[in-house]
């Protein structure tokens, strides 16, 4: 049974760029010309994501291990991960599909609608290549982020809060014997004011899903995917993780809680509370259910409290780096949104302004060594990311599908 069958004319060669080249199928009864055509690029997947496959298999090996080395052990959320992440994909390709849809009706405007739509959606968007370089990270990232989780959860159990009066006093020092917050307080202080900072710190999940699942699908600029990727996932190990352990801090919202000491976020947090009384203010909700699961040492998605570095600026300050390599407005525009990510940390009470401050620089350095690593000529030889796909001749399939 085939869903959709498109191949080659008989003894005509299509170049590698042509959609023509790449899968139309998916179905049973695949011929040997097919299997071999599938084989051949999911080889060449795994050869140019084997340095990503090392990186996260040695990730999860070591996250299994660091809680059992201190001492510590928590339930491993591996089926937390899975099906959340193939339901999000799900929807997201959903999403796409009616999004491209109306653009095609409305901008393009061709005059078989139904078939070009079919044509584009399996042609050039679902093409064998762009399937083989997704199904590494879609195997992989359930597991990276069970391990990421895990180790959150069990930040206080190896490494106790113990940062935050410092990391208070820093952020004081700097910032001229004031904390940041008070700082900010006159010009966000404002409950319809703060519901908005609150929309656009909670858009950074929807963007960060986003950007990810577009760097996985995207097969133009296979290196600088491939460095933001890296990047990606060793923010969320280094300084998600492994940082957050070494500097372990609950936040301002925490403070009082952590440490037993008067909390001088006390007033802030005091505001936040009445302007969700005016308005929608959701952090105030995560702040108490990541409490409480941290207090009934339980499980839950994207669980687990931590502060020193944010994670949410360093991935907000990844955004820019993959712009600036594409289209200078585009970093600007990350720009912007970084700056806002790193107001709202502060003035919601998730981070101490000096929590983003680290985390810039720290992910600058984890996308200069990561691109370093790529350039050098071992890597760049054993990757081989700039390779082309080659030209099939003419009995070569293209597609997926039941053989002739």
């Amino acid at each position: 049974m085939t869903i959709l069958l498109d191949t080659l004319p008989k003894g005509e060669a299509v170049p590698s760029s042509s959609p023509a080249y790449h899968v139309r199928a998916i179905g049973f009864g695949l011929s040997r010309e097919h299997r071999a055509a599938a084989a051949h690029e999911l080889l060449r997947s795994l050869r140019e994501h084997s340095l990503l496959i090392a990186v996260v298999a040695v990730y999860c090996v070591v996250g299994r291990y660091v809680p059992v080395w201190f001492g510590v052990s928590g339930e491993y959320p591996d089926h937390v991960y899975t099906g959340l992440f193939f339901a999000m994909a799900g929807i997201a390709a959903v999403l796409f599909a009616i999004a491209y849809a109306v653009h095609l009706r409305l901008v393009v405007k061709p005059r078989d609608f139904v078939g070009t739509l079919g044509r584009d959606l399996f042609g050039r968007f679902l093409t064998l290549r762009r399937v083989c370089i997704l199904l590494p990270l879609f195997l992989l990232i359930p597991f990276f982020g069970a391990t990421f989780t895990n180790l959150k959860i069990l930040i206080p159990a190896i490494q106790p809060f113990s940062w935050d009066p410092t990391f208070a006093e820093w952020d004081r020092l700097l910032h001229g014997g004031r904390y940041p917050w008070e700082w900010l307080q006159p010009l966000l202080g404002y409950p319809y004011v703060t519901s908005l900072i609150n929309a656009v710190y909670h858009s950074w999940f929807f963007l960060t899903y986003g950007i990810f699942l577009w760097q996985i699908v995207d097969t133009r600029r296979p290196r600088l995917r491939m460095q933001y990727l890296l990047t990606f996932l060793l923010a969320w190990a280094l300084i998600g993780n492994a940082a957050a352990i070494l500097l372990s801090s609950g936040g301002p919202v925490y403070f009082g809680r952590v440490t037993g000491l008067p909390d001088p976020f006390a007033p802030l947090m005091d505001y936040l509370h009445h302007a969700g009384e005016v308005a929608p203010v959701p952090a105030l909700g995560v702040q108490e259910m990541l409490w409480s699961s941290y207090v009934a040492k339980g499980l839950a998605v994207g669980g687990g409290i931590s502060a020193m570095p944010s994670l949410h600026v360093a991935i907000a300050f990844s955004f820019v780096l993959l712009g600036a390599a594409i289209d200078r407005r585009l970093a600007l525009a990350a720009g912007a949104f970084t700056v806002l990510i790193l107001i709202g940390s502060v003035h919601l009470g998730w981070h101490y302004a000096i929590d983003g401050y680290v985390s810039i620089p720290l992910t600058w350095l984890i996308w200069r060594t990561v691109g370093w690593l790529l350039d050098s000529s071992r890597v760049a030889r054993v990757l081989r990311l700039a390779e082309e796909s080659p030209t099939p001749s003419s009995s070569t399939p293209t597609c997926l599908g039941a053989g002739s």
